[in-house]
């Protein structure tokens, strides 16, 4: 019998339950010590910390056995590399202690639609053509990066990983009044710098990610992309040359203007008012608290 109870796991055999219970009981201490670091998406890790939650911790663990095919050794190499990066970057400090520039403004939204169907509740709404040249983002790959990877911890925090109704998110990349003519060398390297770390350090998050806007004549150019993702992911992908139909899948509460819902406008339903958990709340009060000293 597990000790492990995860609200929102679909174990498929008796061994993937036995390798989770292995993963929590024999290698998470010797991980968190070699990381000396025990925070994840704003959750500690650590069983005997003050602010532990054994209901999310199960969860956060699951996902990264399953996006590991519950390979023990592949889950244990991932999560130690996230722990490193974590303390390293310190993703929470770019989502709640830092300002970003005003570039960055318009580009994006974060959603929460509370009656749409599972999983499609949190979306992250990335529209490179609203900042005006989409080339000026990418121009510095580490401010770019700290405010891009800013916006998606604070999308996690709009996740319940203990409710299996809401514990993925869904994304969409809006390229309306993006030029496909070139693709510039910047955007590409911000581009492939962002899909790696959201690949290697947010594990099993994504329900769907929405391509729109997309000219038809490039269709082409995801449909090779695909040949080169594993196919877990790119089953998640969905490309439109269009946005209006995007309710379709998301439901009526997506703006009626660009999206073809019955919401508000776009800038109208974004959350701003964000929070981390209490773990992730103390860890930046006491990075101010440092920073002021």
């Amino acid at each position: 019998m597990s000790n492990v109870s995860v609200k929102t796991a679909k174990f498929e055999s008796d061994h993937q339950r036995e390798n989770l219970d292995e993963f929590v009981y024999l290698h998470i201490p010797d991980i968190l010590n070699q990381a000396q670091y025990d925070e994840l998406f704003g959750y500690q890790l650590s069983s005997q910390g003050e602010y532990f939650n054994k209901d999310v911790f199960d969860a956060l663990i699951f996902k990264y056995l399953k996006a590991n095919d519950f390979q023990v050794q592949e889950s244990k190499d991932q999560l130690l590399n996230t722990l490193i990066w974590r303390k390293n970057f310190n993703p929470l400090s770019a989502a709640f202690n830092e300002t970003h520039d005003s570039k960055f403004d318009d580009i994006g939204v974060l959603t929460n639609y509370g009656n749409n169907e599972a999983n499609t509740k949190i979306i992250t709404w990335n529209l490179y053509g609203a900042g005006g040249n989409p080339k000026e983002l990418f121009k510095d790959l580490e401010k770019f990066l700290r405010y891009r990877i800013g916006l998606m911890e604070r999308s996690v925090q709009l996740l319940d990983f203990t409710n299996e109704e809401n514990c993925f998110m869904t994304q969409v990349h809006d390229y309306k009044g993006v030029s496909f003519l070139r693709i510039d060398p910047d955007i590409k390297k911000g581009s492939k710098a962002t899909i790696q770390i959201f690949q290697d350090y947010y594990p099993e998050l994504l329900y769907k990610k929405f391509f729109v806007n997309i000219p038809s004549v490039l269709f082409w150019v995801f449909e090779f992309m695909k040949k080169l993702l594993p196919t877990e992911t790119t089953k998640k992908f969905i490309i439109l040359n269009h946005s209006t139909g995007i309710y379709k899948y998301l439901g009526d509460e997506v703006p009626s203007k660009n999206y073809g819902g019955k919401g508000k406008d776009l800038e109208l339903q974004n959350v701003k008012e964000i929070k981390p958990p209490v773990y992730g709340a103390h860890l930046s009060q006491q990075l101010f608290t440092n920073e002021v000293d």
